[in-house]
């Protein structure tokens, strides 16, 4: 009661500025408990901001693969600085591949751009007996996560293993020393295609906060091949699922 006594003594001017004051505490407040409160799982993490490399040729490096791997994520999915190469990590295995340089000897001497990570202390597998379509991809991830008690609303790491179908894939060489926009070539690269190819995959499904932030603009998924020999690996623009591939997904 003192409070207010004391308030209504005050200029008129000066009553507004603290009532100001304290509205916007209160909102403040209330935006630090809700981002407490939609805290990712998994530890989902992004280094970077796709559509920045997108619109404006964003290249530079954001974080070391030695500092990044020094928290043992599981899963992660990104390009390397200066555009010159993609990165993957596969069950906690740094794999970087280049499009024209020579690799280092130790790759986590280098830098990324751009890295989204994650990790699960376990994984659950989910072995399926029918195709799955490019365009299908993300309802397939999204339904299979529900199935098996993750929230789809929110980011998860996954992996595949077996064959994927109708692909396209690329790795970054280097940058394109034009433009840069909607409808134009992030970075030159080298591109592979084709009807299918075995091998892996590791990739993050997104809540939609992090769509065009950890992934393509309009995209839930961010998704890189890996060879089965797990030495090389790709950005995966379009991909498909054979009957017979195991999907892994973090166990809730």
């Amino acid at each position: 009661m003192f409070w207010w006594c004391y308030l209504k003594q005050m200029p008129s001017n000066m009553r507004n500025i603290l009532v100001y004051a304290a509205a916007l505490s209160l909102i403040g407040g209330g935006a630090s408990l809700s981002q407490q409160a939609d805290r990712q799982p998994y530890a989902i993490e992004t280094l970077g901001i796709f559509r920045n490399m997108m619109m404006t040729g964003d290249f530079a490096p954001k974080v070391q693969l030695s500092a990044v791997m020094a928290k043992h994520p599981t899963t992660g999915v990104g390009a390397v600085a200066d555009a010159r190469g993609e990165i993957t990590i596969l069950d906690g295995k740094l794999i970087v591949s280049y499009g024209k340089e020579k690799a280092p000897a130790d790759p986590a001497t280098d830098a990324a751009s751009l890295l989204a990570v994650g990790s699960t202390a376990d994984w659950r597998s989910v072995t399926f007996e029918h195709d799955i379509a490019p365009t299908d991809i993300e309802t397939f991830l999204a339904e299979a996560a529900r199935a098996h008690g993750i929230d789809s609303e929110k980011s998860f790491p996954f992996e595949v293993r077996g064959t994927l179908s109708s692909y396209i894939m690329h790795v970054n060489a280097e940058p394109t020393g034009g433009p840069h926009g909607m409808g134009l070539p992030m970075a030159i690269t080298v591109e592979r295609k084709g009807g299918q190819i075995d091998g892996r995959v590791a990739g993050l499904y997104v809540s939609a906060d992090l769509m065009g932030v950890a992934t393509h603009g309009g995209e839930r998924t961010h998704a890189h091949w890996v060879s089965s020999d797990g030495v090389s690996t790709a950005h995966l623009d379009r991909w498909g699922l054979k009957s017979g591939a195991t999907l892994m997904l973090p166990r809730p």
